[in-house]
């Protein structure tokens, strides 16, 4: 028989467990920003879609895999309905569970449920999308157990490194002997160069990234290549989407120390302007005829029929493991991001593509770590995270 988790086991459970992370005032009271004040920067948690999706991208990342340890929907359902409310809690500036004030700078928090969630535990295998599928091997891959998957992704995303390891901490603590952390990530977006005013971020290797990317604010790219729609199925995850992560330890030094033009080839842009091939601008449209074949621009988006229908949101970060002086550069990765309508059409065959014959993703990066979660529609106030899955 499967125990039912009360929010008071489970925040009782949260003390016993983590009791060092700090989840009252002692924790709270000296977030960057003090305490929250009329000019609190607070992003909308309740909505028909999840938060931290189109939202502009923050500075910093803390992301986390949990596995379930209670058996059973209804363990289920209380551990998702103590998650949503400490997510509310928080990205309000109210840290829970006494809901002292802060700051949360943009805080959001956007939850999606893995494959292994529909497993014999919870009841959930005929629940489970057709388009969660169980992510292929790439060429290349040399993925561990230890940094991939989970029954439950967290992304917490906002303007201070502080908010998101508080904000992970709590929600892990908040669950207490109900979930462990598989695996987590933090990441964060490079700052602009000197000279530069802002503009795309880039890379470990020092590349303007996501030029081409989806924007968050076009509704009409959102609905054909994010959300899901009504008609793709299951109703449950209508106005919901699907997340790709990978962990990619990228070999800095054996990139950086290429010649320029090597360097250029490998993507296909201008190093300092970010320009394609043929072009002086970063934005300017992509000369077809100008670029390699195999550099990563054309591999990742070939600019024929279909292309469109491929494109994903993505919302990556990177992550840093020391620093070469005889390089002078950062040594570390980057942690992938991407949402999607269906993985099927979309990730998969670009990834397919990326491992085989794209000059960069083929010598450089080694992808460590995948996942691939379900992300639910939005919530509504009283509400909880899945609640369209196991209400």
């Amino acid at each position: 028989m499967s125990r039912r988790l009360s929010r008071k086991h489970l925040l009782r459970w949260a003390g016993a467990a983590g009791g060092g992370l700090a989840l009252g005032a002692a924790g709270y009271a000296k977030l960057e920003s003090g305490s929250a004040s009329a000019d609190s920067q607070v992003e909308q948690f309740h909505g028909v879609h999840q938060a931290g999706i189109t939202n502009p991208q923050p500075k910093y990342l803390q992301f986390a895999s949990l596995d379930v340890q209670v058996p059973g929907k209804s363990g289920l359902r209380d551990v998702m309905r103590a998650l949503t409310t400490a997510a509310a809690d928080l990205t309000a500036g109210k840290a829970p569970p006494a809901g002292e004030s802060f700051d949360p700078a943009l805080l959001t928090i956007t939850f999606g449920f893995g494959a292994s969630l529909f497993d014999s535990r919870f009841g959930l295998a005929s629940q489970r999308p057709p388009a969660l599928v169980d992510m292929p091997h790439f060429k290349g891959d040399q993925l561990r157990p230890e940094l991939s998957d989970g029954d439950i992704g967290v992304q917490c995303c906002a303007a201070s490194r502080e908010v998101v390891e508080r904000a992970q901490a709590a929600l892990v603590a908040v669950t207490g002997a109900a979930t462990r952390v598989r695996w987590s990530q933090y990441g964060f977006v490079r700052d602009a160069l000197p000279g530069e005013k802002g503009g795309t971020p880039r890379n470990i290797v020092g590349f303007k990234d996501g030029t081409n990317n989806l924007h968050g604010e076009d509704t009409a790219k959102m609905r054909s290549n994010v959300w899901v729609n009504a008609s793709d199925g299951p109703a449950w995850m209508t106005n919901g989407t699907y997340l790709v992560t990978r962990n990619l330890m990228v070999h800095v030094a054996n990139f950086v120390t290429e010649p320029l033009s090597v360097q250029e080839y490998a993507f296909g842009r201008r190093k300092a302007s970010g320009a394609p091939f043929g072009q002086k601008h970063e934005f300017d449209p992509v000369i077809v005829s100008k670029e390699p074949t195999d550099c990563h621009i054309m591999v990742a988006n070939p600019r024929k029929p279909g292309s469109e229908a491929e494109r994903i949101l993505r919302r990556g970060y990177t992550f840093t493991t020391g620093y070469d002086d005889q390089i002078s550069s950062p040594l570390g990765g980057l942690f992938f991001i991407a949402y999607q309508r269906d993985p099927r059409r979309q990730f998969i065959p670009i990834q397919s593509r990326l491992a085989v014959n794209d000059r960069f993703t083929v010598e450089y990066p080694v992808p460590r770590g995948s996942a691939m979660y379900a992300v639910p529609p939005g919530i509504r106030p009283g509400g909880y995270v899945g609640e369209t899955m196991l209400a």
